[in-house]
């Protein structure tokens, strides 16, 4: 999950997004929304705009010969395939691709909006499973707003073609791309999941129900204490750091301000 600074109305709106989300998750799921995790919200957006999926790999080289025997190619997407599965994530792909090293390595993923159903095109080369999840939810998040708005949609459908390309796109289309991020990042760990995490639960254990990097709590906690708990920058990511190296009396300071707050 990147970190990206954001106004408290821009974040506040993030919320209000990820919210409806997971209303709308624990109703189709039957699970209250503090239960909810990733694969639930996933799965819902999933079977909800029901996209064509395409799997994309970088391809090395030498491995070249092996990709022209159409056997191995359905195994390895057979494979992917799998991996959701094991995960209890509704998604599977039709088809599988192979795209050039610099192209993988740029681009996460992304989704084309020139039919009436979308494609989302996702880099199965990241070896993070994590960090495909997160950016399925990003791509998922474009794909609900665009829903919601015709000039999102335009917005979106830009920034995506402009992916696949890996072409720049204008920088005032940016904020859709945070706004992408916080959202998915807030349907991973939702905030009410993550208010009682932090009076129940140590840094390596939040990180663990979540299956998300240190890196990526890490982010989270700063976002949550500032936004949620009041904090200023400098105390949201000291009481972060607190967190993180299991810091008894920031975490004890921390979890006081929570009951007071």
């Amino acid at each position: 999950m990147e970190f990206e600074l954001v106004s408290p109305d821009n974040y506040l709106s993030c919320q209000e997004i990820a919210n409806r989300i997971l209303v709308q998750t624990s109703k189709a799921t039957h699970q209250c929304i503090n239960k909810l995790k990733a694969n639930d919200a996933l799965t819902y957006l999933n079977n909800r705009y029901s996209p064509k999926i395409v799997f994309y790999y970088a391809k090395p080289e030498d491995d070249y010969d092996d990709w022209q025997v159409e056997d191995n190619r359905a195994n390895y997407l057979a494979n992917a395939n799998a991996q959701f599965d094991m995960r209890n994530i509704n998604i599977h792909a039709a088809k599988l691709i192979t795209v050039d090293e610099v192209f993988a390595r740029k681009i996460s993923g992304f989704t084309l909006f020139k039919y009436e159903l979308p494609t989302l095109y996702l880099n199965i080369s990241i070896s993070n499973f994590e960090r495909i999840v997160f950016t399925a939810l990003h791509e998922y998040s474009h794909m609900y707003q665009s829903e919601r708005d015709p000039d999102y949609a335009r917005a979106a459908a830009f920034i995506n073609t402009s992916k696949s390309l890996t072409m720049s796109y204008p920088e005032e289309y940016q904020p859709l791309e945070t706004e992408a991020n916080i959202v998915a990042s807030l349907l991973i760990v939702p905030d009410a999941s993550l208010d009682v995490d932090i009076r129940l639960r140590n840094f390596n254990e939040i990180r663990n129900k979540y299956s998300i990097s240190a890196q990526a709590l890490h982010n989270r906690l700063i976002n949550y204490f500032y936004f949620n708990c009041g904090l200023d920058y400098t105390m949201a990511l000291q009481a972060t750091l607190g967190f993180r190296n299991h810091n008894r009396e920031v975490i004890k300071q921390v979890r006081q301000h929570l009951r007071k707050s």
